[in-house]
């Protein structure tokens, strides 16, 4: 009588497994699904975004293969090794769309913009494996992309000499309060922007409204700490540049901005923390190096 007790509790157990295997399989199987189908509705609607704000015969080409000016490109190309080598990641597309004034690209919101990016790497033939957000864009890359941003400025500059990579915690850094979001994509030194010569700290920043109000940022409450506790002010040197200089705007929720600062340092290294203060109850202390 025991033995047949073991046998059916040793049948059942082992029912029990099959039908849990087979539960987690459809599960596994529902979820790679379903990720297929989101990424699937994110290029169907940044199809219609990238082919009429970007791949057209004004802008970059309607094959997006740029336009061209003697050797070089007036507008540079949206697809292929060119393309891929300027922007390591799919967050520097983003800061490149996202700091330009155009009244077409400011109509998008945040993600729409990341939409019709994910429709530009499908036409790079770099696959993703989940839609691409706010959240994760730091991280998608494929092709020719590198992935990081330390080292360089992204999209190159043909007017900036960069000095050695600066000591910095890894980013992106992003630092918040219940109303305003900053998000640091790159920092680099350059020991000279155009005729001007000195050590400058140059950083890429992502500003975001989070409450339902709009806020206006602005480089004036912006600065920089030394480690001596001295604070600089950006500088308005003129850079070439994809990502344009920050300059003060007001941003909606869902519409934020990308921006290039310059600051001059005494020496290299000489920094420690960006800080962001409109005197209106907005005040983010920005944590550079460890």
């Amino acid at each position: 009588m025991a033995k047949r007790l073991i046998l059916i509790i040793s049948v059942a157990s082992s029912f029990v497994f099959l039908l849990l295997g087979c539960a987690l399989t459809r599960n596994a199987t529902s979820s790679v699904s379903d990720t297929s189908s989101s990424i699937e509705r994110q290029l169907a609607s940044g199809a219609p975004i990238y082919k009429q704000t970007c791949a057209t015969s004004t802008c970059h080409g309607t094959q997006g293969e740029g336009l061209r000016s003697g050797s070089s490109f007036s507008a540079w190309p949206l697809v292929g090794d060119e393309f891929q080598s300027r922007h390591p990641n799919a967050q520097i597309v983003f800061d490149v769309i996202r700091s330009g004034d155009e009244p077409n690209l400011r109509a998008l919101t945040d993600q729409q913009i990341y939409d019709s990016i994910a429709y530009e790497f499908s036409q790079n033939q770099i696959a993703l494996k989940s839609p691409l957000t706010a959240d994760n864009a730091f991280a998608i890359y494929g092709g020719s992309m590198s992935g990081q941003t330390q080292g360089g400025l992204f999209p190159p500059s043909d007017n900036v000499l960069i000095n050695a990579t600066p000591h910095t915690w890894g980013l992106p850094i992003i630092t918040e309060s219940p109303k305003l979001r900053i998000q640091i994509d790159q920092i680099v030194e350059a020991t000279a922007i155009g005729n001007a010569k000195a050590t400058f700290l140059i950083l890429v920043i992502v500003f975001s409204a989070l409450d339902d109000q709009p806020i206006t940022v602005s480089p004036n409450h912006l600065s920089l700490s030394t480690p001596s506790g001295d604070l600089l002010e950006p500088q308005s040197i003129s850079i070439h540049s994809a990502i344009e200089k920050f300059h003060e705007q007001t941003i909606k929720p869902q519409y934020g901005t990308a921006a290039l600062v310059i600051f001059t340092l005494s020496a290299p290294e000489q920094f420690s923390r960006l800080i962001y203060d409109d005197q209106a109850g907005n005040r983010l202390t920005s944590t550079l190096k460890p």
